[in-house]
């Protein structure tokens, strides 16, 4: 294959539904840890729930797991279709919801993401009157990835970034049983000072919790 032949690059069918599962777990998991360690704590803090506390939680459960399905169907839908194409003037992307490209001339910067939920970002430069910024995301995981990424660093360096992945969230998930088990202890003392100034410590630690496990 000449320099200049266009390079196409999809995933496959076995990476678009790893990729989609691998996504849809760290999601899920994110949004309930804090919920749960809210729930935990407020029960700590002599809160007891009744029949319509436990009819909201297992309505939010609920909601969780349609949500994670929905959301993985449509990652999955998305990863399948997903088409990358690489020539010397120009990646294009498409999938089932858009598709653009990014003129060589216009790319702003490359960067790579570590891990296995990683890949490569192109993003373009500003556009001149809206200032909109396009991203191309070549995810890892597919045959040809590698070609892929050596054609996008002859155009320029390639930055890198690390990025939390599955193992590392779920070690976070960890520390927020670590918390159940912990945490109580340090409210006690708040409690016997003041109930509200207990309950401003859990939404405290229920927002750093969210923001620790926010996606990178």
């Amino acid at each position: 294959m000449s320099d200049g032949a266009a390079l196409r690059y999809r995933l496959g069918e076995d990476a678009a539904v790893r990729r989609a599962l691998a996504s849809t777990a760290v999601r899920t998991m994110t949004a309930a840890a804090p919920v749960l360690l809210a729930v935990v704590l407020l029960c700590r803090l002599g809160w007891t729930p009744n029949t319509m506390f436990w009819g909201v939680v297992a309505a939010l459960a609920a909601l969780l797991v349609v949500r994670s399905v929905l959301g993985f169907r449509t990652s999955r839908r998305r990863l399948r279709s997903l088409a990358v194409t690489v020539d010397d003037a120009e990646i294009r992307v498409e999938n089932s919801e858009d598709a653009f490209g990014i003129e060589r001339a216009r790319v702003a910067r490359i960067v790579e993401v570590a891990g296995a939920l990683g890949g490569v970002r192109v993003e373009s430069q500003p556009d001149a009157r809206s200032g909109e910024v396009l991203v191309a995301e070549v995810p890892r995981g597919g045959a040809g990835w590698s070609d892929v990424r050596a054609r996008l660093e002859s155009w320029r360096s390639i930055e890198r970034r690390g990025r939390r992945g599955p193992a590392v969230r779920v070690a976070l998930a960890l520390l927020v049983v670590a918390g159940i088990f912990f945490l109580p202890f340090l409210l006690e003392d708040f409690v016997v000072r003041s109930r509200g100034l207990a309950l401003a410590l859990v939404l405290v630690m229920w927002a750093a919790l969210r923001w620790t496990l926010r996606a990178r």
